[in-house]
């Protein structure tokens, strides 16, 4: 291993590795900032300009362009509400109403630090896990995977903006939209309403443009968009410096939703997008003043962030060690890695441990080199919150339609991004939460496969099985501990608004 070490080290000091890495930094900032634009369309563009090169490079060139999308998306998240990527939806939650209060770059430099430690997080945990791993994944069967699922699915009514009731509303309706188009089991269309369009299901990227962009556009348009003062919404290196200072003070928050994103990056086909949305559902339960979040609490946007890039080295050991994308992200650095002749799998480690470390190396450069082009970056960048509204709406429009479009070429995917926007507007109106929409979403697809993978291996003895009952455990326990503050907390602002009117 020693050895390992050191000739990973020596791949990752080469000077076109390096080079390579800065520029691909570079460029996955810039998609990650625009909206629509995540980690898939990062690695699916730059995929074809790998070939021909050394493993190294090649490989280090995608992954450092990857790995760093979510932390450019952050920007947008918090200074406008609208997502780089759908996970930086769960940022949106409480980085914006940061912004909206003057305090934008405490958020930022929030969103920042966490990115780039928890990145540092995953990467640590994918060097130690590496040599160990293969016979641990190999015991996630189905049933754990489905109960997994089902835990983020409950997770939603957490993430309740007003209520676990609407929560659960939302992401129930997140599950429906999944239903869209072929089944999975069956192959049987269903919901389709005879347009063809609808056969391939409700797109991801199209949905939550719809969801976040357009609400905040319509919102520009009119008039009623809410912004902070210009004192407020001038970000300097002073205030994200307090925000970064925040993180290191909250160091065990940002440890433990590191890990909830190392966890569920290593579980194959649970999938990356989970596990902001999981991280901050922890943090809420486990807060002091879970009433602050979705108000502008700083723990809410430093638990998403952090899980954000942690998650990737987690689907980055699971992708070596077995050869099964632990992301959809993965899923196309795959493809590079049998584009230049490599296959990843058991024997990837054993005869490629030292490319391993110096992937690991580069997730690490990657990471600490996108924190500081972001901060030195941002006060520029954050000014365009300073763009008056009858310019910035027509601007985030044609970004919005450039997104949708080069989401897969589809003209008809710029139709439903406005269509869904209606829907935005609605759940914005009525306080429904849209980050929940998206985690049913997102994890209805895992329920219905592993579900059917389980009773038609197990039946339904499936639920016996030590890791289901573990899993099942951890939801009635996050349901009762969720239930228990909901009460207590309610109980005590009894108390003293019958205390106030006493005096």
């Amino acid at each position: 291993m020693l050895d390992s070490l050191a000739q990973g080290l020596a791949l990752f000091i080469d000077a076109e590795v390096m080079l390579l890495a800065l520029l691909a930094v570079v460029v996955g900032l810039v998609l990650g900032v625009l909206p629509g634009l995540g980690g898939l369309t990062a690695l699916a563009l730059l995929l074809p300009f790998v070939y021909g090169m050394e493993p190294m490079v090649g490989l280090g060139f995608l992954l450092a362009a990857h790995a760093v999308v979510y932390t450019g998306g952050a920007l947008t998240a918090v200074a406008l509400g609208i997502p780089g990527a759908a996970p930086n939806a769960a940022t949106v939650i409480d980085g914006y109403p940061m912004t909206q209060a003057g305090r934008g770059g405490d958020a930022l430099g929030a969103a920042f630090a966490a990115s780039g430690l928890g990145g540092l997080v995953g990467v640590a945990a994918l060097i130690a896990l590496l040599p160990f791993l293969q016979p641990i994944v190999l015991h996630v069967g189905s049933p754990e995977t489905l109960m997994f699922a089902v835990m983020g699915i409950i997770y939603v009514g957490v993430l309740g903006e007003r209520s676990m009731t609407r929560g659960l509303i939302a992401g129930g309706l997140g599950v429906f939209l999944a239903l869209f188009g072929y089944d999975r089991i069956a192959g049987v269309p269903r919901f389709w309403l005879g347009f063809e369009y609808l056969l391939d299901g409700v797109r991801l990227v199209p949905l939550v443009l719809g969801l976040f962009a357009v609400p905040e556009i319509v919102a520009l348009t009119l008039g009623s968009h809410r912004t902070a003062d210009r004192e407020g919404r001038a970000v300097g290196f002073a205030q994200i410096l307090r925000g970064m200072k925040a993180v290191v003070k909250r160091r065990y928050l940002l440890i433990r939703s590191s890990l909830i994103g190392v966890f569920i990056g290593i579980v194959p086909g649970v999938g990356g997008d989970t596990a902001p949305f999981v991280a901050y559902a922890s943090a809420k339960q486990t807060a002091e003043r879970p009433e602050d979040f979705g108000k502008g609490a700083i723990e809410g946007v430093i638990a998403p962030e952090s899980s954000n890039n942690a998650k990737e080295g987690g689907a980055l050991v699971t992708t070596l060690a077995l050869g099964i994308p632990g992301s959809a992200g993965m899923s196309v650095l795959l493809g590079g890695f049998l584009l230049l002749g490599l296959e990843p799998g058991p024997d990837f480690l054993v005869e490629h441990m030292d490319l391993a470390v110096g992937l690991a190396l580069i997730l690490t450069f990657a990471n600490l080199a996108a924190v500081a082009i972001m901060v030195i970056a941002s006060p520029l960048l954050v000014r365009i919150a300073d763009v008056p509204p009858r310019i910035l709406a027509p601007v985030l429009s044609v970004l919005v339609v450039l997104g949708a479009f080069a989401y897969q070429n589809e003209p008809l995917d710029v139709v439903a991004t406005f269509v869904i926007g209606l829907l935005g507007c609605a759940m914005k109106t009525l306080g429904y939460s849209r980050p929940a929409l998206v985690l049913g979403f997102v994890m209805a697809p895992l329920i219905e496969t592993y579900l059917h993978i389980s009773l038609q291996r197990y039946g339904l003895e499936f639920i016996l099985r030590p890791g289901a009952l573990l899993l099942l455990a951890l939801i009635l326990a996050g349901l009762f501990w969720a239930r228990a503050r909901r009460y207590f907390l309610g109980r005590a602002a009894r108390n003293g608004r019958n205390g106030n009117a006493q005096i």
